[in-house]
C-alpha cells in the first residue's frame, strides 16, 4: 500500500511527466515546419524554436539547460525569409544559436557543441545600423561536420564533409572536407582520413544491417 508521502511523490512525478509531454508536443514539435520521427530533447523548456521554415530530420538530439538556452530562429523581414534545414542524426548541445535570414543547411550526422553560433546574416549594416538583417548569404554544413565549443560560423560559408571546427574558432571562408581548422580567422591545421570517421549515421546503418541479418 502507498502511504501519503508515496502518493504525493507519485502524483508529482506523474504531473511533471504529463506537463513535459504536453510542452514537448504543443510548444516544441508544433513549432517546426516538419519533423521526421520523434527527436530526443533534454531540457525542452530551454529549447526555443522561433519562426517559420525550420525543418528537423530523424534521430536528432537537442539539449537545453537552465540559463543556457538553445535557439533555432528564422527571420522574415525586409523581403528576407530565413530557413533552417537540419538533417538526420544531428546533435545540438546547450547554448547553441542558429539564426537565419537566408538559408542554413545542417547536414546529416553533424554535431554542434555548446555555445557555438551559426548565422547567415550580418544582422545590421556597418553604416546604417538601424536596418536589418544586413547582408545575407546561405550557410551549408555538409555531412558529419563537428563545430566545437563557442565557435562562430559566419554568413556565406560552406564547410566540407567530416571537417572539424576547433573551439572558439571564427569561420569566415569555406572549409574543405576532411580537415581540422582552428583560430580567428580559422585555418587548416590537420587533414583527416575519411575512412576512419565514425558517425551516428554509420552506427544506425550497422545496427539496421544486424537486425536484417537475424
Amino acid at each position: 500500500m502507498f502511504n501519503e508521502h508515496d502518493k504525493a511523490s507519485y502524483l508529482k512525478r506523474l504531473w511533471f511527466m504529463l506537463k513535459s509531454e504536453y510542452f514537448y508536443r504543443r510548444r516544441f514539435l508544433n513549432r517546426f515546419a516538419s519533423v521526421a520521427g520523434r527527436p530526443m530533447v533534454w531540457g525542452v523548456w530551454n529549447v526555443v524554436v522561433y519562426g517559420p521554415n525550420i525543418h528537423l530530420g530523424k534521430n536528432c538530439v537537442i539539449v537545453g539547460a537552465d540559463g543556457f538556452r538553445t535557439t533555432l530562429t528564422t527571420v522574415s523581414y525586409n523581403g528576407h525569409q530565413g530557413s533552417i534545414k537540419i538533417g538526420d542524426n544531428v546533435l545540438i548541445m546547450n547554448g547553441v544559436r542558429v539564426s537565419s535570414a537566408s538559408e542554413i543547411v545542417i547536414g546529416d550526422d553533424c554535431m554542434l557543441a555548446n555555445f557555438c553560433y551559426i548565422m547567415d546574416a550580418d544582422w545590421h549594416d556597418i553604416y546604417d545600423r538601424t536596418s536589418s538583417p544586413g547582408k545575407t548569404a546561405p550557410v551549408i554544413l555538409e555531412r558529419g561536420v563537428w563545430v566545437g565549443d563557442s565557435a562562430i560560423i559566419c554568413k556565406g560559408v560552406r564547410i566540407g564533409e567530416n571537417s572539424i571546427i576547433g573551439a572558439g574558432s571564427v569561420v569566415r571562408k569555406d572549409v574543405p572536407p576532411n580537415c581540422v581548422v582552428i583560430g580567428n580567422p580559422a585555418r587548416v591545421v590537420k587533414k583527416l582520413d575519411p575512412a576512419r570517421v565514425v558517425t551516428m549515421g554509420k552506427l544506425y546503418e550497422t545496427e539496421n544491417l544486424k537486425h536484417k541479418g537475424k
